[in-house]
């Protein structure tokens, strides 16, 4: 561990829990405007009101606050799938209405994150540490679907249901992200419809 490292607040008073938070919310508005390589320490303790030494109080450089994002992008998108799941009944609900609630809930979680994600991308590639992040945070996504899955299972065709949790989960994520991040010919609906229908097709007796 460096000094710098060392030196590294960690909050316990309500204002300096803030104060990280601001950095942390503007760092990702940054990023998403700017870009990884084109956004400095100093553009982002600016942005979120504080002094660049307050910045370097809470965060190494500007890694580990792309880094902090990127845990609060996963940890986000979770709770709001989950928040959503749990306002349905999975006993009663019709299974296509099911499937198109979760794909709506994953667009709306999308929605905060569509410059930053181009930025995951790239990191993706090119730093292994947030690429492990990522990957460690699909697993949470295809494991979550597998629980979904399973509360459903006397109506599912497959009888490898891991397996289909997978194919389900980047399917989804596929066509979610195709929806979010591209331009398309193709309106949004139809792109929805077509996704729930096969999903269903593929899932349900």
């Amino acid at each position: 561990m460096s000094d710098m490292e060392d030196k590294i607040r960690t909050p316990r008073q309500e204002r300096s829990i803030r104060t990280r938070e601001a950095i942390v919310q503007a760092a990702m508005k940054q990023f998403s405007d700017k870009g990884f390589h084109q956004t400095n320490t100093k553009q982002i303790a600016a942005a979120a009101g504080v002094s660049t030494g307050s910045f370097y109080s809470y965060f190494v450089d500007k890694r580990a606050v792309f880094i902090e994002v990127l845990k609060n992008y996963g940890t986000d998108l979770l709770a709001r799938i989950d928040a959503s799941m749990s306002e349905i009944n999975f006993l009663t609900i019709d299974r296509s209405e099911l499937i198109m609630h979760l794909v709506d809930t994953l667009l709306i979680s999308h929605e905060a994150f569509i410059g930053y994600h181009r930025e995951l991308t790239i990191m993706y590639h090119s730093d292994e540490e947030i690429k492990q992040l990522m990957d460690a945070q699909y697993e949470a996504g295809r494991i979550r679907t597998l629980e979904y899955l399973q509360m459903g299972q006397d109506e599912l065709k497959t009888e490898d249901m891991e397996a289909a949790s997978v194919i389900v989960f980047e399917t989804v994520s596929a066509i979610v992200d195709v929806i979010s991040f591209s331009q398309q010919r193709i309106a949004t609906e139809r792109l929805k419809s077509e996704l729930v229908h096969m999903i269903v097709s593929y899932l349900y007796k």
